[in-house]
């Protein structure tokens, strides 16, 4: 389970080498070793045939899997063929992942994504690699030091709070702008955030306003059932007609009634539906940030009603272009540190600092740039070159190692802390699997057994082994000061039998086989057959593993085309609601298909407490019943994030929360 990728092993090094790491299969057969050490201070040579090692700067060869690597290669003529195919390697890598450069020069940080940019539509947006770039050119009311990473006032002063709790009223900072110099007013943070709950660009996050804010999820039910009924008529029918016009004339009206509104140009007040404590932080998320009017030159629809026919709030999918000049539109604004300039889609994207910033003095970092790189092998090589300085992650095939040079503090640059994530697979709970069959996974005792028949010690330690802890609760221990967990389901395979027995399934009989829906990429396959071999042989089933390329495993696994699938959570803010709340019956996270009215009463009891440690401990009480009493889901081990910070570079610092602000960074 422990082998380096294809199987490639290194038997013996140089006395003298001190880091070891495997690059695997990057070009046909070729294995790539990389070596790091104090011997070598100029390029020597490489053989193709070879493993390619790098000794503080040098390439050197090593033939891998005889027990042998190969002293240093010497001579001019060594020399001068290693220059050749170390550079044509190089260029290779660079043309196939970005093509020819255009433009401006090579930015002031470079770091990598593996999948490029899914949307920069802040309401829209739920992967972190698009959260990233977010919080970089967009800024909420609040917002995170670049430097501490505290939560600070953002585009607006810190709030006055009334004594209730439930009303808050930002005053937008008169130096708050916008990337073409207008001010952000309070009307654009209405714009924000009332697309974030409009049928039509809402999408996972409503649930921040539609939970907090008073009458939004009224207008927001409201609002979906119009347009559900709208898409029943045909349009253009006198009936349709009669419809749609109602709908327009109601609409304004109905959102008079939610709780945020522009109480002049600088006056942003919301009314929450009760005390939050950790609202404030809910408002330096990008999808509550603000949205410049020059969108409503993009907005799509029937003339005069904002609407299409369907009764949905559309615009321009271009919008978040900044070469975009459709209709007179100048391109995307925002009002963060850094405005983007370039995006070439699974390219590269490159962000230029924002002159008009309120705060653009401070931001030390004048330009960066988002190289995509589909193959982390060809990103990691990049970063040895000096071509990237910052690797978010190194999701490869032989990550355990790298983590092994980050722990041992043979690779200082490399780093991997614990962050607010939690890996685990949830079981599809609905009555019915998609085909119409009884799906077994509805029986909670069949839930957990399933549970109980997994060592996750095994897993952590002997299949993925980068230095994750194995945990047996959803949310993440030690980052929510005052938050315990309760314990979970433990490793129990006889009590496992016994609760497939009591369920009807004795020895797994009847079951039949079980499909196991993974993304396929970093170590989900390994962890997947892991899973199947430990059912296998701990409760005589047959589990069939379905991998998936990422957008068609979203896509199945939100339709619930599954009886059991891969899952992952990072916290969105310091509070145990942001694990649980995805479990709440109809939360459009929930791709379970969970539904207990006692979870949900938990939540809502939970919910209306302002004393912190009467709250934790129903939420608690709430965890409890989804991991322990109804095992809607099986964790496995809290996340770690291997990431490289290469040398000269300071201002980003690794944190549970993968908050990474490049306002602050300096390179020298």
């Amino acid at each position: 389970m422990c082998e380096t990728p294809a199987g490639c092993l290194v038997d013996e090094v140089p006395e003298r080498v001190d880091l070891l790491v495997h690059l695997n299969n990057v070009a046909g057969d070729r294995r790539k070793i990389f070596v790091r050490s104090p011997v070598c201070a100029r390029l020597r040579g490489v053989r193709r045939s070879g493993a390619l090692i790098r000794l503080a700067g040098c390439w050197k060869t090593a033939r891998t899997g005889s027990g042998i690597a190969s002293r240093v290669l010497s001579g001019y003529g060594s020399c001068m063929r290693g220059f050749a195919v170390a550079g044509l390697l190089l260029a290779a890598i660079l043309i196939a992942v970005f093509g020819a450069r255009e433009g401006a020069g090579r930015a002031e940080l470079v770091y990598v994504n593996s999948s490029g940019i899914n949307t920069l539509d802040p309401a829209a947006m739920t992967w972190n690699q698009d959260l990233r770039v977010a919080r970089n050119i967009w800024e909420g009311l609040t917002t995170y030091d670049p430097v501490t990473l505290e939560l600070t006032a953002g585009a607006a002063d810190w709030p006055a709070v009334s004594a209730d709790g439930l009303t808050y009223s930002f005053r937008i900072r008169d130096r708050s702008r916008w990337s073409n110099g207008e001010k952000v007013t309070a009307r654009d943070f209405v714009r924000g955030w009332r697309r974030a709950m409009e049928p039509g660009t809402a999408a996972d996050y409503a649930q921040l306003l539609t939970d907090h804010v008073t009458g939004a999820v009224d207008y927001y039910e409201w609002r979906s059932e119009g347009v559900g009924f709208l898409a029943g008529l045909e349009t253009g029918s006198d009936a349709w007609r009669v419809a749609f016009d109602e709908h327009v004339a109601e609409r304004e009206r109905r959102f008079a009634k939610v709780g945020f509104r522009a109480v002049d140009d600088a006056t942003f007040e919301v009314r929450l539906n009760r005390p939050c404590s950790y609202f404030l932080e809910l408002c330096a998320f990008p999808t509550l940030g603000p949205v410049h009017e020059s969108i409503e030159r993009l907005r799509l629809g029937i003339e005069g009603t904002g609407l299409t026919g369907a009764g949905l709030v559309a615009f321009d999918p271009q919008w978040t272009k900044p070469d975009y000049r459709a209709n007179g539109y100048e391109g995307l604004v925002t009002n963060g540190a850094y405005k983007v300039v370039d995006w070439r889609f699974r390219r590269r994207l490159r962000m230029e600092r924002n002159g008009f910033y309120r705060a653009a003095g401070a931001v030390r970092c004048g330009s960066v740039e988002m190289a995509v790189y589909r193959d982390l092998n060809a990103a990691i090589m990049a970063y040895e070159a000096g071509d990237v300085d910052f690797l978010p992650e190194m999701g490869v095939g032989y990550d355990h190692e790298l983590a092994r040079l980050s722990r041992t503090g043979k690779r200082n640059d490399f780093y991997c802390p614990p962050v607010f994530g939690t890996y685990y697979y949830l079981f599809n709970c609905a009555d019915e699997l998609v085909d119409g069959r009884v799906n077994p996974f509805v029986d909670a005792r069949v839930r957990r057994a399933f549970v109980m028949a997994i060592d996750r010690r095994v897993l952590a330690e002997r299949v993925v082994n980068r230095g994750e802890g194995p945990i047996d609760c959803l949310v993440p221990p030690g980052v929510i000061d005052g938050y315990v967990s309760p314990t979970g389901l433990g490793f129990d395979p006889d009590g496992a039998r016994r609760l497939l027995e009591e369920a009807g399934y004795p020895g797994g009989a009847g079951l039949g086989p079980i499909d196991l829906l993974y993304n396929t990429g970093f170590v989900h396959g390994k962890v997947c057959d892991a899973l199947a071999e430990m059912w296998r042989r701990e409760l005589g089933v047959n589990v069939v593993a379905r991998g998936k390329e990422v957008k068609t495993f979203a896509e199945d696994r939100q339709t619930r085309r599954f009886m059991i699938a891969r899952a992952g959570w990072y916290g969105d803010y310091a509070d145990p609601s942001t694990f649980l709340d995805i479990f709440a019956t109809g939360n459009g996270n929930n791709d379970a298909g969970f539904s207990n009215a006692r979870f949900d009463g938990l939540l809502e009891r939970a919910s209306a407490m302002t004393d912190p440690a009467e709250r934790f401990a129903v939420l608690g009480e709430a965890e409890r019943v989804l991991i322990v009493e109804e095992a809607a889901v099986l964790p496995l081990y809290q996340y770690t994030q291997l990431l490289a910070i290469a040398p000269g570079v300071s201002g980003i610092r690794p944190n549970a929360r993968l908050l990474f602000l490049f306002g602050g960074v300096t390179k020298r």
